[in-house]
């Protein structure tokens, strides 16, 4: 009885040490170790853990696009107020992720610049079936990102800059209940002209999850139009990520 006792016992330390083995492997696969905890380096450090400032010596350096559908051009353009990241969908849905890794309850503020050139055309009527879908395509996005395991359990904060909601409109994806949308610029007011954002994603986080966050695993920004089957264009820059608060 002892030895079969034993035997169990070892059977499920192995069992259990397989599991985390395998957990680990999963992890590491799909955020690559030399993505994490590394600030671009291509971009001078100033209060926060990184800063971007789109040019063509570091384009779009460190930067991964996920496709959704179809491809959003992001291309590095220049004007009178400098040079900036582009971003023009026609049909499309693809955005640009970059993973870094920080304790937003220490760096909770981030911020960025963008402007809208073009909102996505939108049917005018009363919400149906395509009403989300149609609700669900934006001119600009700006993404926080909180992983957790399982990976399907991640947690979203997504600031969008929409045509019609008014600012401080908050929305839970419906197909996503972990996603929460909030609108930060409204209207056609400053079309055309830099905004810029700043958000404490610390307090933000709290008050949609009703719980403190775990460590923040990327950023993102998107421009789409795939589910009104036209084009959306907008451009961003300075984004700064995971300083303090003044």
């Amino acid at each position: 009885m002892k030895i079969n006792k034993k035997l169990e016992i070892l059977k499920l330390i192995s069992a259990t040490l397989g599991l985390i083995l395998v957990i680990s492997a999963v992890f590491i696969f799909i955020f690559p170790l030399h993505q994490r905890n590394i600030p671009p380096s291509h971009e001078k450090l100033l209060k926060g853990v990184a800063r971007f400032r789109f040019n063509h010596a570091n384009a779009l350096s460190g930067w991964e696009e996920k496709i959704f559908k179809g491809k959003v051009v992001y291309s590095v353009k220049k004007d009178k107020t400098g040079e900036y990241l582009n971003a023009y969908s026609k049909d499309a849905a693809s955005g640009m992720i970059y993973w870094m890794e920080f304790n937003p309850k220490n760096h909770p503020m981030v911020s960025w610049k963008w402007r809208v050139t073009r909102f996505p055309e939108r049917k005018k009527g009363a919400p149906g079936d395509s009403w989300w879908l149609e609700k669900d395509d934006y001119a600009a996005r700006f993404y926080v990102i909180f992983p957790r395991f399982p990976l399907f359990r991640f947690r979203c904060l997504e600031y969008v800059w929409d045509k019609d909601l008014p600012v401080g409109t908050i929305i839970t994806n419906p197909n996503f209940k972990n996603l929460k949308i909030i609108v930060v610029e409204s209207g056609v007011k400053n079309m055309g002209n830099w905004v810029r954002v700043e958000r404490n994603i610390y307090d933000d986080f709290r008050k949609l999850f009703g719980s403190s966050p775990g460590n923040a695993g990327a950023i993102a920004i998107m421009t789409d139009s795939e589910n009104t089957q036209s084009v959306a264009e907008a451009q961003y820059n300075d984004i700064e990520v995971g300083y303090e608060k003044q």
